[in-house]
């Protein structure tokens, strides 16, 4: 790829990441944060995120990422 793929390649994974981890929190704060499936719901999303900062390092394929986190 070149250096511009991989830094939109990049920033995908970044924003991915980030959506998943705002889901998460949102289902957190809601008032029915406490039943089951919300629950699960928000451990899936907060898996999901870390999953993708695990399996794509963005700080390798793009260091400007590296002061964002």
């Amino acid at each position: 790829m070149t250096p511009r793929e991989q830094a939109a390649f990049a920033a995908g994974i970044e924003t991915a990441r980030q959506m998943a981890m705002t889901a998460a929190v949102s289902i957190e704060v809601r008032e029915d944060a406490g039943d089951l499936r919300q629950r699960a719901a928000a451990a899936a999303l907060q898996g999901l995120a870390e999953g993708l900062k695990v399996a794509f390092p963005t700080d390798a394929i793009d260091p400007a990422l590296q002061a964002k986190r």
